[in-house]
């Protein structure tokens, strides 16, 4: 079964059996094909794996829900509730690795400007020639656009994760309610192929322009302070 006669006879019996949030249900389901599809499989495959659409309406259909044993909503909410804990505060540490991260990010180009421009603000940049500052600060800008790159996908990657855990949240309580659960959201941000190629192209460029850039102003530095410490020529940490 393809993908489009799945979604139409899932639609259509969900319509036949008067089931609220159709629309909700419709798009979830587009959006595990979207993922598997993403993974590998065939459409067939995933429709095959999510078995017959009108057996799956007949799950949402408020005739065929049945109560799930009594207090196990109740005890369900309490797990949850302290699952939700551990949950909130993992959550709040990978936030504040995007915090650092972009705070990285932002002082590596603030540095690239001022070695590039010859600034040098409160003395917080180690004293070199300016050729040799220019070089490494085209390294250092590089490495301020890898950084920003590894943040946007990484904020996609933890804000597909959130989305991930709702969905195993709300599926958890809809069983312990008797309620037909959705189908399980990807743990992995899906990018369209556009962007997802413009990232990696981003990412490349500006690791090899690190990379390069970095060699040279190494080099640069060696060569300007005639030796391969130059740190300890320029006496970079002798107060």
């Amino acid at each position: 079964m393809k993908r489009a006669e799945f979604i139409e006879r899932l639609s259509k019996k969900l319509k036949e059996f008067d089931v609220a949030d159709l629309d909700e249900i419709i798009s979830e389901y587009e959006e595990h094909f979207v993922c598997k599809l993403a993974d590998g499989y065939s459409e067939e495959e995933i429709a095959a794996r999510l078995g017959a659409p009108e057996a799956l309406a007949l799950q949402f259909a408020e005739e065929a829900r049945e109560k799930g044993p009594k207090g196990a909503k109740a005890l369900a909410i309490a797990g949850l509730a302290f699952m939700d804990i551990f949950a909130g505060c993992f959550f709040a540490l990978l936030y504040a690795f995007s915090a650092a991260l972009a705070a990285f990010a932002a002082a590596s180009a603030a540095a690239g400007i001022c070695l590039l421009c010859g600034f040098n603000p409160y003395s917080l940049l180690p004293p070199m020639p300016y050729w040799c500052g220019a070089i490494m600060a085209l390294s250092v800008m590089a490495l301020a656009v890898l950084a920003g790159t590894g943040l946007v996908y990484y904020l996609l990657f933890v804000r597909q994760l959130v989305k991930a855990y709702g969905r195993c949240r709300r599926n958890l309580l809809a069983s312990a309610s008797g309620k037909a659960p959705l189908p399980p959201a990807a743990s992995h941000p899906r990018l369209g192929a556009r962007l997802g190629r413009r990232l990696r192209s981003i990412a490349l460029i500006s690791l090899t322009v690190f990379a390069v850039c970095f060699a040279a102003g190494f080099a640069a530095c060696a060569v300007s302070a005639g030796a391969l410490g130059f740190w300890h020529a320029w006496r970079w940490f002798v107060q």
